[in-house]
């Protein structure tokens, strides 16, 4: 092997492993990092509930286009009487005056996509303690976490020891940073099938409740909600309740055909990655619903009653299954956010219909 191939050879490996690098979602001290298939990362501290919140996004690629938000009250506040941000703020206890000109300031948000004045605010607060709002004792942002989270931010888009990194700079110019991945696209959809006529649907849910093996249910056949959807013009979808939690039903899926003899095949749905905490791919059905003029199936897993944490997923029927389309995951129940703007892990786009 030449010289020239054998220095190659590890900035191939290297380029590599963050290509395909699998989503992420960790948590240091008082702030979580969450980054898709993209590497578009999100960073936040928490908990939201305290009532003032700071996160920093920033997408992969030289092509960075970062923001930095200062927000006070959330989506389950609604609108709060305090004094501005900009005149109230802490940084250990010290009056924390940035330099406004580049930012978009409001009574209760401040944000900049201004690269030089986000590095110029992190230099003052990475190495703090807290940042408080004077108004409320109890509204503040943590630190502790910041510099961990960036890092990890900053290894995930290759940009440690390079001029764009946020913890660990460096000599590297920016045009070495990896471009940001495609989305990867969604096999074709059919396209909207046939209704299901009126005897279809009795047909089938006399199937699903008859026929069916679920002895694994822990629901009485009875308390079983059940639900028919075309597929396709020759395929159905059914979906079981099968075990029902305070806030979760677990749903079963099955492909059937639409016509007697009934032939029916137990669906499995499968990550393309392992979401963190989990030791497999495969993805329990939960509130699951199914938009058969779209070919969707979009479920639901609430953390707690009030909806601010759990798992959002979304997933394309291709004609022989489904393939996850978009999911998004908030396990941080601290009353910050509804599943609209949970971090989203996975993303992709749709292919023309055949």
């Amino acid at each position: 092997m030449s010289n020239r191939m054998k220095s190659l050879l590890p900035l191939c490996l290297l380029f590599s492993s963050w290509a395909q690098a699998e989503p992420l979602q960790k948590t240091f001290s008082d702030w979580q990092i969450s980054c898709d298939n993209q590497s578009y990362c999100v960073a936040r501290s928490f908990p939201g509930d305290n009532g003032l919140v700071m996160t920093l996004t920033r997408h992969a690629g030289a092509d960075d286009r970062p923001q930095l938000r200062i927000d006070y009250g959330s989506a389950y506040s609604g609108a709060v009487k305090a004094e501005p941000l900009q005149d109230n703020l802490l940084l250990d206890q010290r009056r924390l005056r940035p330099d406004f000109k580049n930012w978009r300031v409001e009574p209760h948000h401040l944000t900049t996509s201004n690269p030089i004045a986000i590095n110029e605010f992190l230099d003052q607060v990475m190495d703090a303690g807290a940042i408080q709002f004077t108004w409320s004792q109890r509204a503040q942002i943590p630190l502790s976490g910041l510099k961990a989270a960036l890092l990890v931010m900053d290894e995930q888009q290759g940009r440690v020891d390079g001029a764009s990194a946020w913890v660990r700079s460096g000599s590297k110019p920016t045009s070495d940073v990896p471009e940001e991945p495609a989305r990867p696209t969604l096999p074709a959809w059919p396209g909207a099938p046939t209704a299901l006529s009126h005897d279809e649907v009795n047909g089938l849910l006399d199937f699903a409740s008859l026929r069916i093996n679920t002895e694994s249910c822990s629901l009485e056949p009875l308390q079983r909600e059940i639900s028919v959807a075309p597929l396709s013009d020759s395929k159905a979808l059914i979906l079981i309740g099968c075990e029902r939690g305070a806030y979760n039903l677990v749903n079963l899926a099955y492909e059937v055909s639409r016509s007697r003899p009934y032939a029916a095949r137990s669906l499995t749905f499968t990550l393309p990655f392992t979401p963190s905490g989990q030791q497999d791919r495969q993805f329990e059905l939960m509130n699951a619903e199914f938009d058969a003029n779209r070919g969707q199936l979009y479920t639901f897993s609430k953390g707690r009653g009030l909806g601010d944490c759990g798992v959002a997923t979304r997933w394309q029927y291709t004609g022989n299954g489904f393939t996850l389309a978009e999911y998004a995951a908030e396990p941080i129940c601290d009353a910050w956010h509804s599943s609209d703007d949970w971090p989203t892990l996975w993303v992709s786009q749709p292919a023309q219909p055949y």
